[in-house]
């Protein structure tokens, strides 16, 4: 197989998230990937390792789409709504989002870039500290048990029995309140 053009990093992670699209993440090979991009499997693990490491980097690149889909200049709570927003996007749009969640390993070259953008993104909005980074946990753990029914099968159940079109939205407002609450 000969290769046409420089793999990168990115080229690979690109066609993994394509292959967690289209057929969820038991699709998700180096060497499916490889082929794709018309080159050999251990290639693909030059660049980003076995298949846990690269199911991070995915996890680690999704996270990072969340984040640059937040409006710019945005402060407090504000940010926060948005941040959740952003994430539960990003987790309606991806395939098998769980499965990855549970399955990607802590990957620390990873883990530092997104905690990284993400604390910086916070510290732009005013948002500091301990407290605010309980919040974000907190709205990543609505946001995720949220979409953990949304897309479950008794998710028109659970649609059925909203007040609204907009709990979502509603929910998230009243947990980033009671954050305001606290602070005083």
């Amino acid at each position: 197989m000969a290769q046409a053009r420089k793999l990168t990093r990115a080229m690979i992670i690109r066609e993994a998230i394509t292959l967690l699209q289209e057929g969820g993440i038991e699709d998700v090979s180096l060497r499916k990937i490889a082929a794709r991009l018309g080159v050999r499997a251990p290639s693909l693990a030059r660049h980003v390792g076995d298949k846990a490491q690269l199911l991070a980097l995915v996890s680690g690149t999704i996270f990072g789409e969340a984040l640059d889909s937040i409006p710019a200049g945005l402060r407090g709570d504000d940010w926060l709504m948005a941040f959740g927003q952003a994430l539960r996007r990003k987790q309606a749009e991806t395939r098998d989002i769980f499965a990855l969640l549970g399955t990607a390993p802590p990957n620390a070259a990873t883990d530092d870039v997104t905690g990284g953008q993400l604390a910086d993104l916070m510290r732009q909005a005013g948002l500091e500290g301990p407290r605010a980074q309980l919040e974000q946990a907190a709205i990543q753990a609505l946001v995720t048990g949220w979409m953990t029914f949304e897309k479950s099968a008794r998710s028109a159940l659970f649609q059925a029995r909203l007040p609204s079109q907009n709990a979502f939205d509603d929910s998230l407002a009243a947990l980033i309140a009671g954050f305001g609450a606290l602070r005083g």
